[in-house]
């Protein structure tokens, strides 16, 4: 009965990957993070006070990496999704860019 979140949460990512278009997605965002992210970053990584994004680009700029450094199995689209997601609910920074 462990693996019921998991699924739960694939699921979700199924649904939203079938209604994903061209439009970023932060609840999507939000499934793919919780699947793959929370286990070690919890709330305390994003509220810290030293924070080391300090804008839009740099919070895709650490998602981006931190994929990588996991194997890169999230697309361009993922990376946005998880970034709008991430700011959204902990940074609130202005996005400027061609995706926002």
């Amino acid at each position: 009965m462990k693996n019921i979140p998991s699924i739960i949460a694939i699921s979700l990512v199924l649904w939203f990957s079938l209604a994903a278009g061209d439009e970023i997605n932060p609840s999507r965002g939000e499934a793919l993070y919780e699947i793959r992210c929370i286990e070690c970053h919890g709330v305390s990584v994003h509220s810290r006070q030293n924070r080391v994004a300090k804008n839009y680009e740099e919070v895709r700029s650490w998602t981006k990496r931190w994929n990588q450094t996991l194997g890169g199995l999230w697309d361009n689209a993922d990376v946005e999704d998880v970034t709008a997601y991430l700011n959204d609910k902990y940074y609130r920074y202005p996005c400027t860019g061609l995706q926002c």
